[in-house]
């Protein structure tokens, strides 16, 4: 009977601490953005109010960035008021996309006033509940790359919010990574780790496509970072189209016919695997 009544105690303690902003919710993790644009591109104003009203949280979240904004196409005007009241309502209930937007209101006081200390509040913390984009503008912060002002320059600090934002799929942030290790940026130079995270950005599904191609190209041809191999150099030449034309003709002087056709084989491989033709276009799917 005791264990019951302790139990009880632990649950009632637990409901009168728990609190929504305690949980997280991502509604568009792609920090490219293309995943929320290519769901809401065709959203009119009414429909976006329709799921606002309903209790659809990205319908919330898209008609807040519109009254940030404002859209000549659906006609709505900016009300800077309105779409921070509606952000901070989202983020009480722990959306963390709000969480950025509400950084970027601040940090550049659109219609609030430049308040540092706030914006860095809300980036910090949306980048805590797992927000990529949030993680990679932190990251750029304490690299000094941008956002001046905002935080001192610290180098581990900028590697900890990359490494959190590529384990969210963020292509840019793996090729910081292998920047950083390549001319020695806070780090000891070191060519393997920089091949290594531009071979992790080629797993990666948010951002440019052919992203850290050229480095890898340029990796296997010279053998930096890793062994040589003129057929995974001469691919990813390929795989860069009119730009790595120059790498693919220099490096054909050195490769047998067979060595040639498998790295396009490759490549072809590559691009069907990913249903995007180097140089436009799609294959046709079954």
């Amino acid at each position: 009977m005791r264990f019951f009544k302790g139990l009880f105690v632990v649950i009632l303690v637990g409901l009168l601490l728990w609190s929504p902003s305690a949980f997280s919710i991502t509604l568009y993790n792609d920090p490219s953005g293309q995943k929320m644009l290519d769901e809401t591109i065709h959203w009119s104003f009414k429909e976006m109010e329709e799921k606002s009203k309903s209790g659809d949280l990205k319908g919330e979240y898209i008609l807040a960035i519109n009254y940030m904004n404002g859209s000549n196409r659906r006609d709505i005007k900016k009300d800077k008021e309105k779409a921070v009241a509606m952000l901070k309502d989202l983020w009480g209930r722990g959306v963390a996309d709000a969480g950025y937007s509400l950084f970027s209101i601040y940090y550049n006081g659109f219609g609030t006033g430049d308040n540092r200390k706030a914006a860095l509040d809300y980036l910090k913390e949306s980048a805590e509940k797992g927000y990529a984009l949030s993680q990679r503008t932190l990251a750029e912060a304490y690299r000094g790359k941008d956002y001046e002002g905002l935080v001192d320059k610290d180098y581990d600090k900028a590697m900890y919010w990359y490494e959190k934002a590529v384990d969210n799929g963020d292509k840019r942030s793996a090729i910081a990574l292998a920047s950083m290790y390549y001319y020695g940026e806070g780090v000891e130079k070191n060519n393997k780790k920089t091949f290594e995270w531009a071979l992790r950005c080629t797993q990666l599904k948010y951002g440019t496509i052919t992203a850290g191609f050229s480095t890898l190209a340029k990796f296997y041809e010279e053998g930096i970072g890793t062994d040589v191999d003129l057929v995974q150099a001469y691919k990813y030449y390929d795989l860069q189209g009119s730009a790595g034309a120059e790498g693919k003709q220099r490096l054909s002087k050195q490769m047998t016919k067979e060595q040639i056709e498998e790295a396009r084989r490759q490549s072809l491989e590559w691009q069907k695997e990913h249903n995007v033709r180097i140089g436009g276009g799609f294959f046709q799917m079954n």
